[in-house]
């Protein structure tokens, strides 16, 4: 029932099949690069990748196995194990050989990961696009910007978008980085130490993740997550960039705001036919959800006991995928958002209008600042500040009144209060800051430093 919020055309990721299929490439690369490594005959080994290409794994009997057995791992094994007896027996003995269950989980899972991590960047790239391209376009289109719910200045659509575009790149970048780190081989053995293939470890890993197009960490991470979790949690904090573009777009859709619509798709309402439900939007919050809870979730599968969880890292590989499913849906549901997006410039200058220039107050109370100091001007305006409101008056043309009652109003001083409630002047600092923004994220990102200055050097930088 939860498929409606999800994009039509999302490539399925963490299928059973895909699960299969990456868990047969496990053993059957496995063998290979054993092989290659002079770790077991390579006969055996081209026995095991026939078995891995001919085996037909049901994902149901899989399901019925691993309750059994606790373990998905012992599982994949089983049906190998029966095609080798029956097809090929030279390569029994030598299948899964100096390996755990938990490293076929874990690779696979990060073939998976791979996999989903991709996907991911691609929707959040282009959802980057649309929002740039809505930057440039409205960098100079001004809107009220809101605090505590209450209009407050004024900003530019431009900069909203230029903003949320900047936290996405910033979202891939982290991901890209923490992917690299963290898509690794597993191939710790029985508890972690490589027991079986002593000095043959390192070269079977590197070769095993040559063939997977993964990395070779140098170690095993059965129950050290830090790098996995660390991906994770990138995906959680994507998907609060997401949630928080889909509220403001939401509100900004309701009808008595009515700044942004998406595009029509014909009726979204059973009962009442004038409705523009924002869909997408409804997705993309809906999506985002349970992001926080599944975040806390995989948080608290860290601490396995010893050298293999009970419990803890099963729950990690049962509710992962979820939150990869969940920012991505959501990620591609606010890129169809934004495909059709309407802006309604007029809108957003109306609602700027009727405030009678309030949220001018403090540009104005800083023109006054040199007449009246700051506490004589802050006063002057949240007086006339109410009368504006009230009397549906400009504020700045009050202000003028004003300092004419006091007799200290003078040409200059009153077109320097027109200037600082002219709406085209107000948006100049969110316009820049949007056009900053855009050129940030054209440049290249800064290189990384090379080296890492040594204990003795740090303290001599600060100390010469």
């Amino acid at each position: 029932m939860h498929a409606y919020l999800r994009p039509l055309d999302a490539d399925p990721l963490f299928t059973d099949a895909r699960w299969i299929a990456a868990m047969l490439r496990f053993e059957s690369e496995l063998a290979q690069a054993q092989a290659e490594c002079g770790v077991i005959p390579h006969p055996a080994a081209q026995a095991i990748a026939e078995a891995c290409a001919a085996v037909q794994v049901d994902a149901q009997a899989l399901a019925a196995r691993a309750h059994c057995s606790g373990a998905m791992g012992m599982a994949i094994l089983q049906p190998v194990q029966q095609w080798l007896r029956s097809h090929r027996p030279e390569g029994l003995d030598w299948l899964h050989w100096g390996s755990t269950t938990q490293d076929v989980v874990d690779t696979a899972h990060a073939l998976l990961t791979r996999e989903a991590l991709q996907c991911l960047l691609a929707e959040l790239q282009a959802l980057q696009d649309c929002l740039v391209g809505l930057a440039q376009r409205h960098a100079a289109t001004p809107m009220l910007a809101r605090s505590l719910m209450q209009p407050a200045q004024v900003t530019s659509f431009g900069f909203k978008c230029a903003q949320s575009a900047a936290a996405l790149q910033r979202s891939r970048q982290q991901l890209q980085a923490l992917g690299a780190q963290a898509l690794c081989v597993q191939l710790g053995g029985a508890v972690g130490n490589r027991a079986t293939l002593g000095a043959s470890a390192t070269a079977v890993e590197q070769s095993l993740a040559r063939r997977l197009g993964l990395q070779a960490c140098g170690y095993s991470w059965h129950t050290q997550r830090d790098a996995w979790l660390r991906l994770a949690m990138e995906v959680a904090v994507c998907g609060g960039s997401l949630a928080k573009l889909a509220k403001d777009w939401s509100l900004m859709s309701q009808y008595e705001v009515g700044e942004l619509h998406e595009a029509p798709r014909g009726s979204t309402s059973s009962a009442m036919p004038h409705k523009r439900n924002p869909v997408h939007c409804m997705q993309a919050v809906a999506q985002t959800q349970p992001v926080p809870q599944l975040a806390a979730t995989l948080l608290a599968c860290m601490a396995q006991a010893h050298e293999r969880g009970l419990g803890e890292w099963q729950a990690e590989v049962a509710h992962a995928a979820s939150l990869w499913h969940h920012v991505h849906a959501a990620a591609a549901a606010l890129r169809s958002a934004a495909e059709g997006m309407q802006v309604e410039t007029a809108r957003m200058q109306q609602h700027i209008d009727g405030l009678q220039g309030v949220v001018y107050s403090e540009a104005l109370a800083q023109v006054l600042v040199p007449v009246l100091g700051k506490p004589g001007a802050q006063a002057a305006v949240a007086e006339c500040a109410a009368q504006a409101l009230s009397q549906a008056e400009p504020l700045h043309l009050l202000l003028v009144r004003w300092l004419q009652q006091q007799g200290t109003v003078d040409p200059q001083l009153a077109h320097a209060l027109a200037q600082a409630a002219d709406p085209t002047q107000a948006v100049q600092s969110s316009a820049q800051g949007c056009r900053d923004l855009l050129a940030r994220m054209s440049s290249p990102p800064p290189a990384a430093p090379t080296t890492t200055p040594s204990h003795k050097e740090h303290a001599h930088a600060l100390h010469p």
